[in-house]
């Protein structure tokens, strides 16, 4: 069987708790900052947990004269600005109806939903809390007329975003793919998370023995994807393979073994050809929460074997709280800028690993370090798995 397409991820753009663009947010993972703060733009009075990884402004974007209201829209926008600062996709001579938007999303535009309900009945706001709202804004903002596809597959949908532009692709139903992920912080999702008690009032502590939960955040991360043969300047990386499961165990709980997330890795090893030995660093989802940190530990131990333990493995989750739609991509891109800048981010606040969880998690500080293939990691709600290689370039 011949080997698939390379799809190479020629940039990358985000807006983050950490700062307005990819810039901002590598800085920061690298010197240890936190994204954390009490949240400000929403009312929290009610809730046991208050603080998360909270945007205080968004973007730099010269006007938003006839842009959509919507916050998660805006989060969606203000990163394509930061990758179109980067690109203005100059490289390539793009057809529109050749340029998809594929963006991942846990939550959609539920927040307009909330503020129509609350009273402000705008027929705009009906529109705009369409669950693939966001995508078409997104579209429309650059001007691209290929698919738009929105993708819902809880706290992976990043990574399947990029999966899915990677297939549109290697497919030939494109040329161009601006994919990614975004949720914005709104009630429904901190009133639920507050519901089921997985939020901390403390530090978030990815695998660390005191771990007490996550906290939530917002985000917009986007990349341009096209397929190496059609670019010949610098690029950011490859998307080498990706791999998917749903174990369907539970609606909120994660299957106690990680079967489907050991799955996902195996599907994403196969696809880009590669074995266990190859990997030289792992972003894991890292959560921070009791179970899915240790299940997230034994998947990987079973899935790479001895490289488990000889490769370091990192959560930046402690450092902008769990930005949902966005998460995956982000992960992705700092891993690639981790091969690019020769730093891996520390797991911020791990302090006392719990000894379940006795992989290399690269604590206190960033650490030197130049991987070529790299994995990814993510697990969602319903049994939603994914995961990504990537490589330097």
């Amino acid at each position: 069987m011949s080997a698939p397409e390379r799809v190479a991820i020629v940039a990358a753009g985000a807006v983050t708790p950490l700062g307005p663009d990819l810039e901002a947010f590598w800085s920061a993972l690298v010197t240890g900052a936190s994204g954390i703060s009490q949240i400000e733009r929403i009312d929290v009075a009610d809730l046991r947990v208050q603080r998360g990884g909270e945007i205080k402004k968004i973007g730099r974007i010269k006007s938003w004269r006839g842009l959509p209201e919507g916050r998660a829209s805006r989060l969606l926008i203000a990163a394509a600005d930061d990758l179109c600062a980067q690109t203005a996709f100059r490289p390539l001579p793009l057809d529109p109806a050749r340029v998809a938007v594929v963006v991942g999303t846990a939550l959609g535009g539920v927040e307009e939903g909330e503020k129509a309900l609350a009273g402000d009945g705008r027929r705009r706001r009906f529109r705009d809390a369409l669950y693939d709202a966001p995508a078409w804004d997104l579209a429309r903002w650059l001007g691209a007329r290929g698919p738009v596809v929105t993708v819902a597959t809880a706290c992976a949908s990043g990574a399947t975003a990029l999966a899915v532009g990677a297939d549109l692709l290697r497919g030939g139903e494109a040329d161009a793919v601006v994919a990614g992920g975004y949720d914005a912080l709104c009630r429904f999702v901190l009133r639920g998370f507050n519901a089921l008690r997985s939020l901390t009032r403390e530090e978030v502590r990815p695998f660390d023995r005191r771990r007490a939960g996550l906290l939530l955040g917002e985000a917009g991360a986007l990349a341009l994807l096209v397929r190496e043969r059609d670019v010949t300047g610098p690029r950011l990386g490859i998307l080498r393979g990706y791999g998917s499961a749903s174990d369907g165990f539970h609606i909120a709980a994660p299957e106690p073994e990680g079967r489907g997330l050991e799955r996902a890795i195996r599907a994403a090893l196969a696809d880009a050809r590669l074995g266990p030995e190859d990997v030289d660093f792992v972003s894991a989802h890292g959560t921070a929460t009791l179970l899915n940190d240790r299940i997230e530990t034994a998947a990987l131990k079973r899935a790479l074997g001895p490289r488990a333990y000889e490769v370091p493995v990192n959560s930046i989750k402690g450092s902008l709280g769990h930005t949902m739609g966005a998460a995956a991509a982000l992960e992705a891109f700092m891993c690639l800028l981790s091969a690019q800048r020769g730093l891996i981010p520390p797991t911020l606040n791990l302090e006392e690993p719990d000894p379940e969880c006795d992989l290399d998690y690269v604590p206190g500080r960033a650490r030197a370090a130049r991987p070529r293939i790299m994995l990814s990691t993510s697990m969602g709600f319903g049994g939603c798995n994914g995961a990504l290689i990537l490589e330097a370039t």
